[in-house]
This record gives structure tokens, sequence and C-alpha cells, in this order.
């Protein structure tokens, strides 16, 4: 399967910073949930969906790693 990486035609050097820019933008999205979370929590509301959701997400990418590592061995 391709990726957006091949798509593109992209070097090592672009595919590092493809990487990288990811990287952060999950980062920053991250921060942006814990935010609205303590948003909540400062208005006196418990944010029971978007508490749930973070170890949900944790758990489909750690399962979507383990398939990935296991059709590439």
């Amino acid at each position: 399967m391709k990726s957006e990486m091949d798509v593109l035609s992209m070097d090592e050097r672009q595919r590092l910073c493809w990487l990288l820019a990811n990287r952060v933008t999950l980062m920053i999205v991250g921060l942006v949930w814990l935010g609205m979370i303590v948003w909540h929590l400062i208005d006196k509301r418990i944010p029971y969906f978007l508490i749930i959701m973070v170890p949900v997400f944790a758990m489909i990418r750690f399962a979507m790693y383990h398939i990935f590592a296991a059709k590439l061995n």
C-alpha cells in the first residue's frame, strides 16, 4: 500500500520532515484535547467523553501498530 510519501515521491530528507511534522501535529492535537478537558473541569463539568476517548485512542494506535508490524514481518 502506498503512503502519501510514496505518492509525492519524497526523498529520505522529505520523508523525515513529513514524519516529524505529523508527530508535532499529533502533539498539538493532544494538547488541545487536554486543554478542552481542563476547560470543562474549570467550568465544573465532567467531560466524560473526552476523558474516555484518551485511552481509547491509545488502544487503537497500539492495536494498529501491532497489526502493521505483523504484516511487515
